[in-house]
Parts: structure tokens; sequence; C-alpha cells
């Protein structure tokens, strides 16, 4: 579903699409009828959509038509379709269509069991009698931006905040916060506002009382790169890597490993093939750890940082300097080859040792 127009559409728009996203995906030889505004219990369903297969088996879509529908607002809409969905016999399958969904947004309805739909093409439907599933990918950003609240981690400031909200357990207040790490309290505060949009964050009166940490760093994935976000320069160290550790734990610069040469030291997984090294600056580290620029054949990435903050916290693990644990995890899932799975090993190493890594 193509999105063309700027204005963020009408539910009757995001109606129309829906039926015809539906008519267009169904098999061959299937029915589909689609009625409005019809009231179940205490509530009135925006739509129900009634499938049919040729052998006569059916079932109902109980649709809620949302023009938006943030993380934040998804347990009360899931609520009010388990509510409306019940009132049927047998029971009708919910189902969300909006003009846009979030990656968390559709991962919230997911996880609750409700279907969903936006008009970008994002989609999602299983219905178990007549069988079938429906699942398609579409935008993810936000084609409607309604305002000027932030939108995107990317950037210096988001990624010291968001290592800040993440390094430290609930409670705490902005102000607080922002003593203790050096992150710019306006900053904290916009950045905890899109997290707490997202479902992420809970707040009592402007302090943070609850954090899902690992939905933290999943969302600032999806706007961070390990070598997009900072600036690399690929080098050989034709000794290997064992040879390239033996120097770095000799140097007196500022340096922090990550990627799969850290990740080892966490949690033991096959050799790295690649070394990723955070430094202030890559011209001196080339020339004190005797290495070679090279375009192929690379076996060391030198990443020079978007913000210092991949300094702080730094851990020492057999002798090699390596950034805190919520760096490296970020780093892996957005790393290359197979640091995103190493990615997943590293937050249920978090998950296991949280009193280690959080203060």
């Amino acid at each position: 579903m193509p999105v063309t127009d700027k204005q963020l559409p009408t539910g009757l728009q995001v109606e129309r699409q829906f039926e015809r996203f539906l008519a267009e995906r169904i098999p061959a030889g299937w029915s589909l009828g689609a009625r409005r505004t019809e009231s179940l219990g205490r509530y009135r369903v925006d739509l129900l959509a009634e499938i049919a297969s040729p052998g006569g088996e059916s079932a109902v879509l109980a649709v809620e038509i949302k023009r938006t529908l943030e993380p934040r607002d998804v347990l009360q809409a899931v609520e009010r379709l388990s509510t409306i969905t019940a009132g049927r016999s047998p029971r009708a399958v919910p189902v969300v269509a909006s003009a846009y969904l979030s990656p968390r947004t559709r991962a919230l309805l997911r996880a609750r069991g409700v279907g969903y739909v936006d008009i970008t093409g994002n989609a999602r439907i299983e219905i178990s009698t007549p069988g079938l599933f429906v699942s398609t990918d579409g935008a993810q950003r936000d084609p409607w931006p309604r305002d000027h609240k932030l939108r995107s981690l990317r950037g210096r400031g988001a990624a010291r905040a968001v290592r800040a909200i993440i390094d430290a357990a609930p409670p705490y207040g902005v102000r607080e916060l922002a003593q203790s790490t050096g992150a710019s309290a306006p900053t904290l505060s916009r950045v905890l506002d899109l997290l707490e949009r997202e479902a992420i964050v809970t707040r009592v009166r402007g302090a943070v009382s609850t954090l899902d940490w690992q939905a933290a760093i999943r969302r600032w994935a999806e706007d961070y790169d390990q070598t997009d976000s900072n600036t690399p320069t690929s080098v050989l160290d034709p000794r290997g890597l064992p040879a390239l550790e033996n120097k770095l734990r000799a140097m007196s610069f500022a340096y922090a490993a990550t990627g799969a040469l850290a990740a080892q030291r966490f949690d033991p997984i096959a050799p790295a093939r690649l070394a990723a090294i955070y430094v202030t600056d890559p011209s001196q580290a080339i020339g004190d750890l005797d290495l070679r620029e090279t375009e192929a054949g690379a076996n060391v990435v030198l990443l020079e940082p978007l913000d210092p903050v991949v300094f702080d916290r730094t851990v020492e693990r057999d002798g090699l300097r390596c950034v805190a644990p919520s760096q490296l995890v970020v780093d892996l899932l957005t790393g290359p080859g197979r640091e995103p799975a190493q990615g997943e090993e590293m937050l249920a190493w978090m998950a296991r040792n949280e009193h280690v890594w959080r203060s």
C-alpha cells in the first residue's frame, strides 16, 4: 500500500485501505464481507469483517480503526478488543487497523495475540479456522510525523542519554541522573518522553519508576549502527588478533574493545575474526599498534566514536579494556556478520547478571 499523501489518513481512509488490503490477500475462491458500527455488548466495534472459505468455514475479524496508536495506548486498545471479541460466539479475531504502527507497537500487539494492518503495508493476521496467515512488511518510519516531539535516538546527545537511562536502575529523577552521568537534563527529558510513549518507561510525577531495559536497547538499535553512527577505519594487523590483543594490553592511550572481540570476554563464543576498537585518534592508534590501512582483507576496524560516552563505565576482561555491556550489546545488534546473533546472547548474559553491570 504505497504512501503518497503527506496528510495523516482519516479513519475512513484507513478502513477502506484495510478492506482493500484484505480483499487482495485472501485466497482465490474465498469471500470477504464487511459491515460497520455494530454494537457488541457495551462497546461498538468499528468494523466486522467476515472471511469464508470455499468449504464453508468462516471467521469474523473484530477491527478497531485507529488513525494513530502509540505503544503506551496498546494495552487500553487490547482490553477494549478483548471485551468486544468475548461477546461473540465463536470468538472473533481481534485486529487493529491504523495509518502507521511502529515496530514497538507491532511487537506489543503480537505479544498479546492481536492482529494488525497499517496502510504502509505492515500486517500480521492469523486465523486458525479457516486456516489463514497474512504477514507483510511496510514502512519502518512514520510517514506522517505529527509534532516536534523526539522521534529518534540518533545522535550524540541521545546516545549519552540512553546509556545513562539504561545503566541506572530505577527509581531516579532527571536531575539526579544528569548530575551522576553528565548527560544533559533537557535531552534526558526528551529521550524519556520518547521511551514513555513507546511503553518502555513509566514515570511517577516525572521520576522514572520502571524501565524495560531490554526494550530500551532494542529501540536504540533501531536508530543506531555500529559503523554508520561512528567513523570507521579498516586496518590490518599482519600478525593476527592475538598479537593485537597483546599490544592493546600494553597501550596507555584511550581505547575500548567492542563487537565480537569484547563479547568473547563476557560469554565464550566462536573466535572473533574482526576486532572493533574505539579509539580517540585512529592515526595514533595505527602507528602505536603497527597496523596497516587496507581496503581489503581487514581484520581490525578502528571506530572514532560518535560520543565519548563509549569510554564510560568500561570494564577490564582478561586484561582487555572493553565497552560497558549496554554499549556492547547495541554494537553487536547493529554489527556485521554473526554479531547480531551474538547480541542476543549478550542480552541473555545481561539478564542473568543485571547486578553486575547496573548501578
